[in-house]
């Protein structure tokens, strides 16, 4: 994939709401806070799927597929899948998932965080 393959896709997900950062040196994208897709090594693209994920399932079963080690380390991040270039065809629908999943959770977090208002109620005392 090419930078501007991934510019392209990147720009659709940010017309779904996603922002486009940098983390490491690499061109992410996030939803609020929580960034849900890296473009790595230049031909390949981390996802954050969710281990228990049929689609982390089904990425991963994609030739060359691997579940994302950052720097290509020792620490794996056991939510991610790094699709090679080889699977390009594949990147929108799993980035659109990963978009989505981040974007429930974001939402799932701010009503933990509103404070819930008390009615009041005059009882007479």
């Amino acid at each position: 994939m090419t930078g501007a393959d991934y510019d392209a896709m990147a720009d659709d997900l940010v017309a779904r709401g996603a922002t486009r950062a940098q983390m490491m040196g690499r061109p992410i994208l996030k939803v609020g806070s929580t960034m849900f897709a890296a473009h790595v090594g230049g031909d390949r693209l981390a996802l954050k799927l969710g281990r228990d994920s049929a689609e982390h399932a089904e990425a991963l079963a994609l030739p060359g597929a691997t579940v994302w080690a950052p720097g290509d380390g020792d620490r794996y991040f056991y939510d991610w899948v790094a699709l090679p270039a080889s699977a390009e065809d594949h990147w929108m629908r799993f980035a659109e998932v990963a978009r989505l999943r981040a974007q429930t959770s974001l939402a799932i977090q701010s009503d933990r965080a509103s404070p819930v208002k008390s009615k009041k109620g005059s009882t007479g005392r």
